[in-house]
């Protein structure tokens, strides 16, 4: 068995255990060895989620990706010629680590993307019903790893954006959905900040304009946060970074939270967000299960494509297949 799952890392929650089991199963299916990862322990270890050359096909196998047109991209995003100076695209997070969210996203979203380029029409229909409750009449694009070109100008956080979805309203209104998808991570409790003169830390200059133009958090919350006594972690952070796009580009602004519905920490998180924000922000972000998410577009879209999100749905969130291996 361990030649299937690997040796297990001792800083795993459960649930993380069992993600990287699930990602070890996908490895093995496909026919690929474990990676050595070097530990900062200063030791080898096997952990079954790492493999080698994934930016090298073999056999009609894309290895951490489903289709040729998701492996294309990947190489076409991060090809040194085309990625920007501050892009946070992993190159080798990208092909090589089956466990995380970011080729996750490139498996969710290229299909989309190609289906909206092949056939318009469905790709409308399937994501309008995977998004329920947007305003989208019309999608226009659908794009990965989006940074906006001004975000210095914005909050000063390059944190990308794993996906985004542009779309016109029904009132020829341009929007945008920002989505965060979310694997095994948690958003993360790293703050951005500064040190005053005291030496105490508090939001960054931009962060701290953008608070204010957008008026988004209560005023109590605003100023735990301007006097740095609620830190401005990721999943605020993404947030300020939609809201601004949205407001200096005069879009509609949504975000999207996608994780497994057994993700411990989501719902934690963005709890801590939408109950400091003020009424009219509240709904602006929500939480979706990936399994939802995924199952919306089954349901609907042709067969060609149902497979492949079928193929996501048995790598990514089938845990029951963890009976018969553990």
């Amino acid at each position: 068995m361990k030649d299937i799952l690997g040796e297990e890392y001792r800083g795993d929650s459960k649930f993380v255990a069992e993600c990287r089991k699930l990602q070890s199963i996908y490895r093995y299916e496909i026919g690929e060895a474990i990676r050595p990862y070097h530990g900062r322990d200063g030791l080898v270890h096997y952990y079954g989620n790492y493999i080698s050359n994934g930016e090298n096909p073999k056999d009609g196998c894309w290895k951490n990706f489903f289709i040729k047109y998701a492996f294309d991209y990947a190489t076409e995003r991060t090809n040194p010629k085309n990625k920007k100076p501050y892009e946070t695209i992993d190159k080798d997070r990208l092909f090589n680590n089956l466990l995380s969210s970011q080729p996750m996203a490139f498996n969710l979203f290229c299909p989309l993307r190609k289906m909206l380029k092949e056939l318009p029409d469905t790709a409308i229909k399937v994501i309008k019903a995977a998004l329920p409750n947007h305003p989208i009449y019309k999608v226009t694009k659908v794009d990965l790893e989006f940074i906006p070109g001004n975000y210095m100008e914005l909050t000063g956080d390059k944190s990308a954006m794993d996906a985004i979805i542009k779309f016109v309203d029904s009132d020829g209104r341009g929007g945008f959905i920002a989505i965060e998808t979310k694997y095994s991570e948690n958003l993360g409790t790293n703050a951005a900040y500064k040190r005053d003169e005291s030496g105490k830390k508090v939001p960054r200059t931009q962060c701290v304009n953008a608070i204010k133009k957008l008026q988004c958090f209560t005023p109590d919350v605003e100023k735990r946060i301007m006097e740095g006594d609620t830190p401005l972690t990721q999943i605020y952070r993404n947030f300020l970074l939609s809201e601004m796009y949205g407001f200096e580009e005069g879009l509609l602004s949504y975000s999207i939270i996608l994780a497994p519905r057994r993700h411990p920490s989501t719902k934690r998180e963005l709890v801590s967000l939408t109950n400091g924000l003020r009424e009219e922000y509240k709904n602006k972000i929500k939480e979706i299960k990936l399994e939802d998410f995924v199952e919306s577009i089954i349901s609907i879209c042709p067969e060609d494509y149902a497979t492949i999100f079928e193929r996501f749905y048995d790598r990514y969130l089938n845990f029951d297949k963890l009976k018969n291996k553990v």
